[in-house]
């Protein structure tokens, strides 16, 4: 009998720059409290249910890379031995920053097999905007440095839909970036209208002025131009687009974030991470810091939230986390799941979205069409348990879910 797989995702919230853009649980400085965190990590593993062999962990943030490479065998080692199995992809987000740059070839030896760098931009001006805390020198050089400690899957991140950031801007960066000949690529639209309560962490308020300011030059058509320039030009160097905002070399897809997409259990420990045990029940950590600390040395699970998810909300998130996949979801697949075809369930809504040239249908797959991946959230709207509502009342799920 072959025993299920499972996923770790490990959160380290420290930042030495808190990015204004960033809506995830984070801290600035407070490195000298690593330590402590990284053994509230450990202890925490030993009160978190263990099943299935471990095939995936990633180390996300926040900026994993100020882990020293000790501490990150110390998590995974601890992780091998409650959950069993060696996993076959490692992941762990990196700073550019020539200031926080890490031991590279420590942080292989540990066991890290696969790098993400936060790159960004590899354009100065487009950093400055960022207020990034890098330079284009320093992310070409980290991405150097990487390489050569012998990492072999490495995946960057660019974001497009930087206020001044031409189209032009943007083709010059996809091209610096494809001549570094990364195995993935991750591409993002600066997200500057998030809503207080769509936040991982309460906003800061100099990050709403921010946004604020930011957000009266952004350009919906431009932002749409740019992904679709970004699907042109990766094709042409023969990146495959195997989510919406992921692009791979064949065979370098994201195992872990693969496993979001198709609703696998996972695990999150640290302050602000999300669980989900495969079936129907979501869990969360606090996202406090202090109180996740003195949670987990009382001997207490940080759990500040469960959910159990309804028929109808499993349903919609099939759907909404399959269509993510450029290729579709399995009418038969979820068929077999939830007992009717989704093209018969979502009838109306596959009907309007296909209308709208939102949709296409096949034998067996539904999927966004080019038009639909610029718009998917307008695209889900019919399948909601609700449907016919104006917006969605929540983001849709995405990767940033298991944070």
């Amino acid at each position: 009998m072959s025993v299920a797989s499972h996923h770790l995702y490990v959160h380290v919230p420290f930042c030495r720059l808190v990015c204004a853009y960033c809506d995830f649980v984070t801290v600035g400085g407070r490195r000298a409290d690593l330590p402590r965190y990284v053994d509230a990590l450990l202890a925490e593993m030993t009160v978190r249910p263990a099943s299935g062999d471990l095939e995936t962990v990633y180390f996300g943030g926040g900026t994993p890379s100020l882990l020293p490479a000790s501490a990150v065998e110390r998590v995974l080692q601890t992780a091998m031995d409650r959950w069993g199995g060696v996993p076959v992809e490692v992941t762990l987000e990196a700073n550019p920053s020539q200031r926080e740059a890490p031991d590279w070839s420590a942080l292989r030896l540990a066991g890290v097999n696969r790098i993400s760098l936060g790159l960004q931009s590899l354009g100065d001006a487009e950093l400055r905007t960022l207020a990034r805390g890098h330079t284009a020198a320093e992310a070409r050089h980290a991405y150097v440095a990487a390489r050569s400690a012998g990492f072999d899957n490495v995946s960057i991140d660019l974001i497009y839909g930087i206020p001044g950031q031409s189209l032009a801007d943007w083709r010059d960066g996809l091209r610096a970036a494809i001549a570094l000949e990364a195995e993935h690529l991750s591409l993002y639209a600066l997200q500057l209208t998030l809503a207080p309560d769509e936040w991982a962490a309460p906003p800061r308020p100099g990050a709403l002025r921010w946004r604020r300011r930011l957000a009266a030059r952004q350009q919906d058509d431009l932002v749409a131009d740019q992904y679709r320039l970004a699907e042109d030009l990766l094709a042409a160097a023969g990146y495959h687009h195997y989510e919406l905002s992921s692009w791979a070399r064949a065979g370098r897809e994201s195992r872990h974030n693969a496993a979001y997409w198709a609703r696998r259990a996972y695990t999150g420990i640290g302050a602000g991470a999300h669980s989900y045990d495969g079936e129907a029940t979501r869990s969360w950590n606090t996202g406090d810091l202090d109180r996740y600390l003195a949670d987990v040395e009382a001997g207490k699970r940080p759990m500040t939230g469960t959910e159990h998810l309804s028929e109808p909300a499993r349903a919609f998130e099939a759907i909404a986390l399959g269509v993510r996949r450029v290729e579709g979801t399995s009418r038969r697949g979820f068929a077999a799941e939830f007992g009717e075809d989704p093209v018969h369930r979502f009838a109306r809504a596959v009907e309007q979205g296909s209308a709208n040239g939102l949709l296409e249908v096949d034998d067996d797959l539904l999927r966004l069409t080019p038009n639909g991946r610029l718009l998917a959230n307008e695209a889900l709207l019919e399948f909601l348990p609700e449907a016919g509502s104006s917006s969605l009342s929540e983001p849709v799920p995405e990767v940033a879910a298991a944070r």
